[in-house]
């Protein structure tokens, strides 16, 4: 399930890409897409599923991946707004296509920040003892985590005339690197970094 949950947050960007032949402007914009809209929201809300029936180690495990499964349900829900048109109806709710922008964008950044809350500090604690593959496994954890977050500081460089015009999907395709790598690597699946004692 790790592996899926990871594997889904890396294509999605490179999927919507491939799909529309283009280098969208953002990997939510390709809602309003005829072609890739059933990607976005298929791969999307599939990890949102799969999030929710997460199973950790603990509570705090279930409730974390539940809440940013949530978050991105709710991101398939409200798309962004589209055009700057305002009475532009949106969504499965229709709603004004500048107040299911708001929602969208708060759920992006639930979404983003909690998976970065559970990459630093819940994929980093131990029951036993820390071994070597842990304490790797740990700096990748954290540098996911602080990368996701990190990521969208980019975002300030749409300050400047220069900034490309796609720089939401840049910044979007490396948060769900960050988020695919601390779940694939949570999976065990790397050989070199499983624990042995």
């Amino acid at each position: 399930m790790r592996i899926m949950i990871g594997a889904l947050g890396m294509l999605l960007p490179w999927l919507v890409a491939l799909i529309t032949l283009s280098w969208p402007q953002s990997v939510s914009i390709t809602y309003y897409s005829l072609f890739a809209v059933g990607t976005f929201i298929s791969v999307l809300a599939s990890a949102a599923i799969l999030l929710i029936n997460y199973k950790g180690y603990e509570l705090i495990d279930d409730i974390t991946a539940t809440i940013a499964g949530m978050f991105g349900i709710l991101i398939v829900l409200f798309p962004m707004t589209y055009l700057d048109d305002p009475s532009l109806k949106t969504g499965v709710l229709h709603l004004p296509s500048n107040i299911s922008n708001i929602f969208h964008c708060v759920s992006a950044v639930g979404f983003f920040g909690t998976l970065a809350f559970m990459s630093f500090f819940l994929f980093t604690k131990t029951s036993g003892e820390m071994t070597k593959q842990k304490k790797i496994k740990n700096i990748i954890y954290r540098v996911c985590g602080i990368g996701m977050l990190a990521s969208f500081l980019l975002m300030l460089l749409n300050f400047f005339d220069w900034a490309p015009y796609n720089l939401t999907w840049i910044v979007e395709a490396i948060a769900l690197f960050f988020f695919g790598v601390s779940w694939i690597v949570k999976s065990d699946a790397i050989p070199f970094l499983k624990d042995t004692r």
